[in-house]
């Protein structure tokens, strides 16, 4: 038993009944976010999907992804023709979630959402703050300003039948069913996650010609609410699927926008940054070696496939050794320091790339164990706090490629999680970074997680967007 006792104990209202936790001041989890006014927009609106299907579809034979690439193990060698057909399983509806969306019905497409966040979700398209950075982040593409991303998440059918078995009908407790292993998702599940800028190309110009939505909001989590454009320039891609890979189960694929690429739609302009389907434990890069062309002298990875002729902005933030991450994900810190064997911190002279797509999520778990970055970090209950150098400011890590530091480059299945004694969430993010902070702070059960705070910290997200 991981929770607390105090949660057992905790009455709030007073009861607990059939598993439910009663509570008298608890937000609703199905509450829509706040609406723009008519008179700044009268436009279609977000619509929460949280009608969770019983049963994951069953399917005869090799879904599409994996027929591309003969039913086989995914190499480097093959990862472009399994991307290829990745997208393609989701172009059509992703295509009306982007450009038709006076007819998106998320519902009717088999397209579900987290519960929870609508105090955080914006009102016209269910987004939410992701990251914010400065214009150093991307020297070689020239963003002129700080840009803050927005991003939103939809799972398919047989991903959300998890949704349904952890948050039930009422969404008022979530422990049971994690407890249960509910959070592993069916074979073939499918989570989408675009994300859009709020730069343009006016001040970053690989943007010009990126598809613009209107987005109700606050810009950078500092500013008021209001109503501005966002440009598409990510959209993840994520399947669980063991049988291509059986070390850890899930396969990521990252698109971004090219604005040179062939085709006259922006979906058609996301190309293949690369995919990753394992965190390459046996290969140890070089803290400071280059993954970006001309000089790329990283060592080579066997479980990311990067694409040659992504455009050069998305590969600005690339993770540890070239492992995939995208320009919306944070894996390279420019404010970094490093644990000295002494125990003191060193700034870190220049950019540090210390995570990936999947070192990352693999460190989902219910209550946190680590942080989700490999920094040194105080965990207790539902609070994991990374080390800040309080010095220079930033967050502290482990030195590249120490034992410490690995623990966030393992190739784990996603029953299996980081920190034993915890329940992985299945490189489920959304439940541990989103959905279930939200549902400890506005149910009152532990209050807000310190985790959070110090990542939004580093993200550069107020916390009052939080709250």
């Amino acid at each position: 038993m991981i929770i607390r006792q105090t949660f057992l104990s905790f009455a709030l209202a007073g009861v607990l009944t059939a598993g439910i936790v009663s509570t008298s001041f608890a937000t609703d989890p199905f509450a829509e976010p706040t609406r723009p006014p008519k008179d700044v927009y009268d436009g279609p609106l977000f619509e929460l999907s949280v009608d969770y299907p019983n049963l994951a579809e069953e399917t005869d034979g090799l879904f599409p992804w994996q027929e591309a690439i003969g039913g086989g193990y995914i190499t480097v060698e093959n990862a472009s023709a399994y991307a290829a057909a990745l997208k393609q399983a989701v172009s059509k509806d992703m295509e009306t979630l982007m450009y038709d969306f006076e007819n998106w019905d998320a519902a009717s497409a088999g397209w579900y959402n987290q519960p929870w966040l609508g105090t955080i979700r914006d009102g016209i398209h269910g987004t939410y703050q992701g990251s914010s950075f400065p214009a150093e982040m991307f020297p070689v593409s020239g963003l002129a300003a700080p840009m803050t991303t927005h991003v939103l998440v939809y799972y398919d059918k047989r991903a959300s039948e998890s949704l349904g078995k952890v948050w039930g009908t009422e969404a008022m407790n979530p422990v049971p069913g994690l407890e249960a292993g509910s959070a592993q998702m069916t074979e073939g599940s499918l989570v989408v996650k675009p994300a859009l800028t709020t730069a343009d190309a006016s001040i970053w110009p690989p943007i010009e010609g990126a598809l613009s939505w209107p987005i109700y909001a606050s810009p950078d989590g500092n500013e008021p609410v209001s109503l501005f454009n966002a440009q598409f320039f990510q959209f993840d891609i994520v399947v669980k699927d063991s049988a291509s890979a059986p070390k850890s189960q899930w396969i990521y694929l990252t698109l971004v926008y090219d604005k040179d690429a062939e085709g006259t739609t922006n979906w058609d302009k996301m190309v293949p940054l690369g995919v990753m389907w394992g965190n390459d434990p046996d290969v140890n890069s070089p803290m400071d070696c280059d993954y970006l062309p001309p000089n790329q002298d990283c060592p080579a990875l066997s479980e990311t496939w990067i694409n040659a002729d992504a455009p050069i902005y998305a590969k600005e933030t690339l993770g540890w050794g070239g492992r995939l991450s995208g320009p919306n994900d944070g894996a390279v810190d420019i404010n970094a320091s490093i644990l000295q064997p002494d125990g003191s911190f060193k700034p870190y002279d220049g950019r540090y790339a210390m995570s990936s797509c999947m070192g990352c999520h693999g460190s989902a778990s219910f209550e946190m164990g680590s942080f989700l970055l490999p920094s040194p970090s105080v965990c207790e209950d539902d609070n994991c706090s990374p080390t800040v150098n309080k010095d220079v400011g930033g967050l502290v890590y482990y030195p590249a490629g120490s034992a410490e530091f690995m623990e966030w480059f393992q190739d784990r299945p996603g029953y299996e999680p980081q920190v034993a004694g915890t329940i992985a969430l299945d490189y489920g993010m959304n439940y541990a970074f989103k959905a279930l902070p939200q549902w400890f702070m506005q149910t009152g059960q532990f209050g807000m997680l310190d985790h959070i705070e110090e990542f939004n910290d580093y993200r550069g997200v107020s916390p009052d967007h939080f709250k």
